[in-house]
């Protein structure tokens, strides 16, 4: 078992490595059975059976509390179960008369489970293995999963209520689309020992206690709930799009729910995902790169129409809000998207009847700070956001209303745009849910405490489902916080738009295959050649290679010249200086043309299932 400093466990679940030191045995606090795994079984499903507790009696000393079970994963040496043996409370609320705490996992440990003919590897597998765990233990708490043993995450208050049986177990009916262990826990899901997993979402959860509208109005708990789908899940130049069966790169559900102290509920929900035509922007040094398209009007309109098949199944009626601009490369890529539309809805009545299409150009309605023009855009579908309305429950349990049609809205990345445009969404809403007037400035309302706390829960959300694409918290984000543009968010902005450079080009390949790795998407083979070859060929080759000029340089400036310890020094800063000058500008040629040698950081795994496609 690896270990390093014990991190924080409910110990709701207890692994015992039994005297034979061929099974391991999990038992969970209440239940009179543990589950047995057979460390070398043949496969995994094989290999796990469920025994009476008194098997423990068995057991060795060797024991590890943890808080659920990730999975089980592949590497190069055997079967790994992953186990989540850290995690920190991150806000606790009371839904359908039940108190609720949702933790944020830190830590996760690999258990080797094989014990018997473990295959030999070679010095550079077990490098190799080495950076496969690594990929899915480390920096753990940054991947922002979250769990809850008692509340189903990955479902909202209405699909709760109305949809799913409540005498189901939480792990039964787990949305796969949230359920990030989802396929690595297939082992246990497939035998229906439900009671053995815990569902575990990534995306972002905060509680704010005792919220009011006015001093004069009623309390509640504001519950922000972002679902991020964890298909065709990646990074921000790494995978974009939509794919042949109708999922859309980062596609969130972000749910705002009020928890009322009486018992009443409501929520209001709204989504975002890639624009869903199929394209890639794969990274290439330059600023904003190249977007290619495959151009196949039939490919893109039978994704498009699976993509909106599920939409109106999950949601309802929707409203397609794109907000790129006009002009230039995003033209082209909204003018694909309006055209896919146009004839998936000229082939499917039912898309024409409940999807709407509205093409609003943020950055031109917006400039020069004119933040105010977003009243057009709520204008234009102001009709049909109230009549989707939004999910309510009163204090004895029963339904008053629900929410039958959705917001889904785009931007280039669905980061910056996107957040400043759904937070005037959820403030509509929100407003409409406690009896309050919606009339007047569609940017803040009259209730200066509550704006506080409405905003700053807001900006949360956005730096949250930017980390996670894009590697830094969310532009725009001083709007959102303060319903205005600042100097000081200007300039954090042009911050984190230098970091996200650095962040996409050099490390999101990596960041992407980590992904993979963790969602079964990629499984390592040992008789496979190691994927890791090429990786030496990126920008650390590059730099290795500018460091050698140095040298060489310097060494024939001393040789033309002699050798004297001053006059070398000199000679070396000239040499330095050289070539520092040379990758500047080659660096800043690269900014704005971009370059096609293998210097940005790439996906290795799955290089052709995000954006490492071009089409010509």
């Amino acid at each position: 078992m690896s270990s390093s400093s014990r991190p924080t466990s409910t110990g709701r679940f207890e692994l015992h490595v039994l005297s034979d030191l061929t099974h391991l045995a999990i038992s969970q606090k209440g239940n009179e059975q543990c589950l047995l795994l057979n460390r070398n079984a043949a496969t995994t499903g094989a290999g796990v059976v469920l025994e009476d507790v008194s098997e423990l009696n068995h057991a060795q000393g060797r024991s590890l509390t943890f808080d659920a079970i990730f999975g089980i994963y592949t590497l190069l040496r055997g079967r790994y179960l992953a186990l989540v043996t850290g995690s920190r409370s991150v806000g606790k609320f009371k839904v359908r008369g039940a108190d609720v705490e949702v933790r944020q996992v830190t830590a996760i440990e690999m258990v080797l489970l094989p014990t018997q003919q473990l295959p030999h590897l070679t010095p550079a597998q077990v490098e190799d293995e080495e950076r496969y765990m690594a990929m899915i233990t480390t920096d753990v708490e940054a991947q922002l999963l979250y769990f809850a043993f008692e509340y189903d995450l990955t479902h909202t208050l209405q699909r709760i209520t109305t949809s799913l049986s409540p005498t189901v177990s939480i792990a039964e009916r787990a949305d796969p689309r949230f359920c990030w262990n989802y396929a690595a826990c297939s082992f246990l899901l497939e035998k229906k020992l439900f009671a053995w997993v815990v569902p575990i979402m990534q995306g972002y959860v905060e509680v704010c206690k005792h919220v009011s509208i006015a001093d004069n109005k009623a309390t509640f708990d504001l519950l922000y709930i972002s679902r991020r789908s964890c298909r065709r899940q990646g990074t921000r130049f790494t995978m974009r799009g939509i794919d042949s069966e109708g999922n859309v790169a980062n596609f969130v559900e972000t749910e705002q729910a009020l928890l009322f102290a009486d018992g009443r509920e409501t929520s209001f929900v709204q989504i975002r995902g890639s624009i869903p035509v199929v394209w890639s922007s794969p990274a290439t040094l330059k600023y904003a790169p190249k977007v290619f398209q495959r151009a196949q009007a039939d490919t893109d309109t039978a994704a498009f129409q699976l993509h909106a098949e599920e939409l109106m199944k999950l949601y309802g009626r929707v409203i397609l809000v794109n907000l790129i601009d006009k002009k230039t490369e995003q033209l082209k890529l909204g003018e694909a998207f309006e055209k896919t539309f146009g004839h998936a809805s000229t082939l499917n009545t039912h898309i024409l009847a409940n999807i709407r299409y509205v093409w609003f150009d943020f950055h031109h309605e917006c400039r020069r700070m004119q933040y105010a023009n977003l009243g057009k855009l709520i204008s234009q579908v102001d009709d049909d956001f109230q009549d989707y309305g939004y999910f309510s429950k009163s204090a004895s349990g029963q339904v008053t209303s629900t929410q039958s049609g959705v917001v889904r809205t785009n931007c280039m990345d669905n980061l910056d745009r996107t957040n400043v445009v759904q937070s005037l969404f959820a403030r509509r809403s929100l407003l409409l849910q406690v009896g309050e007037s919606v009339q007047g400035n569609v940017l803040t309302s009259p209730f200066e405490s509550f704006e506080k706390t409405f905003k700053n829960l807001w900006g949360n959300n956005a730096d949250a489902i930017s980390l996670l694409y894009a590697g830094t918290g969310a532009l725009k984000t001083d709007f959102t916080r303060t319903g205005k543009r600042t100097t000081r968010g200007a300039l954090m902005d042009g911050y984190n738009s230098v970091l996200r450079y650095i962040l996409n080009n050099f490390y999101d390949g990596t960041r992407q295959d980590a992904m993979d790795l963790l969602l079964l998407r990629y499984v390592p083979s040992r008789h496979k050649a190691s994927p890791f070859g090429s990786s030496a060929s990126s920008m650390q080759s590059y730099l290795i290679g500018a460091m050698g000029t140095t040298v060489v340089l310097f060494t024939g400036l001393v040789a033309w010249d002699g050798f004297d310890v001053l006059f070398a020094f000199n000679r070396l800063l000239h040499a330095t200086g050289a070539v520092v000058a040379v990758v500047v500008l080659a660096f800043g040629y690269f900014v704005r043309k971009g370059s096609d040698l293998a210097i940005a950081n790439r996906p290795l795994f799955r290089p052709e299932d995000g954006c490492a496609t071009t089409w010509k």
